[in-house]
């Protein structure tokens, strides 16, 4: 009877610890360069505020957003309305593990936007980057 039961305690043991080897093995950062980021889009007062933000893994040698086009639907299809580059002022910072910054852009109310923004990290390991597309309408 007491084998029994340490036999059953054994396998319970065994069977916790199969489950929590694959919860353990989930990798928690964006990618190798970048630990977290994020991308927000705010229409009102007849202008769209693209807020940005990026962490690095470590200090990073250049940090930030690569672009930012903004297209107006026109009919069915998207036209360009506007475009940032990281050579842009206010785009990309250097030397840094954290760059959070807001773009301002005209927007009309009820006009239908797609922003696209990729932003960036980089080092002397290389570059990595992530696209997000965000449909917003405008505001007044």
């Amino acid at each position: 009877m007491k084998r029994n039961r340490f036999v059953a305690m054994i396998m319970a043991v065994i069977c916790i610890c199969l489950m929590i080897v694959p919860a353990v093995a989930v990798q928690t950062r964006a990618s190798d360069q970048i630990m977290k980021y994020s991308v927000d889009v705010t229409p009102g007062g007849g202008v769209l505020k693209v807020r940005f933000s990026v962490t690095g893994t470590g200090v990073k040698s250049k940090l930030g957003c690569e672009s930012i086009n903004v297209y107006q639907k026109s009919g069915s299809r998207w036209k360009l309305s506007e475009s940032w580059s990281e050579s842009d002022t206010g785009m990309t910072k250097k030397n840094t593990t954290l760059y959070v910054n807001t773009i301002t852009c005209g927007g009309k109310a009820g006009t239908e936007y797609k922003v696209v923004v990729t932003i960036f990290a980089e080092d002397s390991a290389g570059r990595d980057s992530r696209t997000t597309t965000t449909y917003v309408t405008g505001k007044a």
